[in-house]
């Protein structure tokens, strides 16, 4: 591998090569530390020699850790990136100062252990925690943001000894593995704490909040919730009430739950804010440049200027019922066109129902494994329209309409082909505008 191996075209489709839970599901998981941990001492222990903070939860975590990123690059610090999963390009997972990681630390990586990787059969998440963990050694950052994939006890990111752990919101998802209530879900997201580490939580069901405020007691964690922070969002500003003066920060395309993301962004600068100090100018900086330092976040996400298209990955019922009650606060749901594409394992009469207000209902069947297909989806959605060719979409139709974009993280690449499509049709024929 270490000579067949030499751009990121290569790295790629031997990573692609690799079952990916996207496409496969659970069996494309491992849930056994050892192995991350071996892989971890062949590299040097890579995780260990930078700061890092651990995010996990049920939904928020993605749009928390790149909040945290974006704060601390505006406090001037060089701040690495790990999340999944990717939407577009593979090197979203590995970001430093919001921008992809140099072509030549991937190659430089497998020429050094591709050997050793060849021998071996990690799971495609293994691969890119432990690429992430060498890369950012290897670029000296101050500070890691760090995404849990799922779960967290048996997460291969959790052999990070980090500053902070934070958990985000616990609802009912990935239950075949994760388990089938609220507490077991959140004593697994409750494995990422350590000892005598603080630990942030969101806004949390009372009996998740119980059960992880007991595993923080018993690892004699400091817990951190964000109760007494007040947050709002009207006028398109969202307001965070704490000590003193209201903190303003403008809300273009946030949603309601955000303004609990930031209240625990602004929570964990707290706490680390002898380590890692940033003012409360910096915090609304860094909090309004999200959006410009990582565009592709698929978390209610504008598509294109010139159209009133957006994406959002909410793909259980707790993300669901959030994106389908902030775009009723923007628009009756007759106005819009929801588009709707699902992994198998997602569809839920729970969900069916939250979108079954929305009167124009079209469904997508995408490739792979896990993709449910038109007749799965129709069960759920029987009077829902069918879309099997983009030029469906890309018709002029649709591009004076309101139009939500859904279903599933994994939708994303297909939709943005489908915008790349629109553009270059508008460009050869500009009065289709």
């Amino acid at each position: 591998m270490s000579e067949s191996i030499t751009n990121l075209k290569e790295i790629e489709a031997f990573l692609d090569s690799i079952p990916k839970f996207s496409k496969s599901g659970k069996n494309a998981t491992n849930f056994d530390l050892s192995r991350m941990e071996e892989f971890c001492d062949r590299l040097g222990n890579s995780q260990n020699d930078f700061k890092s903070i651990h995010v996990a939860g049920t939904n928020g975590k993605g749009t928390v850790c790149r909040m945290l990123a974006s704060v601390y690059q505006e406090a001037g610090y060089n701040v690495g990136l790990y999340t999944s999963p990717h939407l577009v390009d593979f090197r979203e997972r590995f970001q430093i100062n919001a921008k992809f990681a140099e072509s030549d630390l991937f190659i430089e990586f497998f020429d050094r252990f591709g050997e050793y990787i060849r021998e071996k059969n990690f799971t495609y998440f293994e691969m890119t925690t432990a690429i992430a963990f060498w890369i950012f050694s290897q670029q000296k950052i101050d500070l890691a943001v760090l995404e849990v994939g799922l779960g967290g006890r048996l997460d291969a990111t959790n052999v990070v000894d980090p500053l902070i752990s934070v958990i985000t919101s616990i609802g009912l998802d990935h239950t075949d593995i994760l388990g089938h209530s609220i507490e077991k879900i959140a004593s697994e997201k409750a494995g990422i704490i350590k000892q005598n580490k603080p630990v942030v939580i969101g806004k949390l069901p009372s009996q998740a909040k119980s059960t992880i405020q007991k595993i923080a007691k018993d690892r004699s964690a400091k817990f951190v919730t964000i109760e007494q922070l007040e947050t709002t969002i009207q006028n398109r500003k969202i307001t965070l009430q704490k000590e003193g003066e209201p903190v303003l920060i403008d809300a273009q395309n946030w949603k309601e739950v955000d303004t609990r993301n930031i209240a625990i962004v602004y929570k964990v600068l707290r706490v680390l804010k002898d380590q890692f100090p940033v003012s409360q100018d910096i915090f609304t900086k860094g909090i309004e440049n999200v959006q410009l330092r990582f565009p592709r976040r698929a978390v209610f996400e504008k598509l294109s200027s010139g159209y009133n298209w957006y994406f959002d990955g909410a793909h259980n019922e707790q993300s669901v019922k959030s994106l389908t009650s902030h775009l009723i606060s923007m628009a009756p749901a007759s106005e819009w066109r929801v588009v709707l594409s699902f992994m198998r394992d997602k569809l839920s009469s729970e969900i069916a129902e939250l979108w079954s207000k929305f009167d124009h209902l079209y469904l997508y069947e995408m490739e792979g494994e896990r993709a449910a297909t038109f007749d799965e989806m129709k069960t759920f959605f029987p009077t829902a329209k069918t879309i099997e060719f983009p030029d469906q979409i890309i018709s002029n139709q649709f591009k004076s309409e309101l139009v939500i974009f859904s279903g599933s993280f994994y939708f994303y690449s297909v939709v943005s082909n489908w915008m790349g499509a629109i553009a270059s049709a508008d460009h050869l024929n500009p009065s289709a505008l």
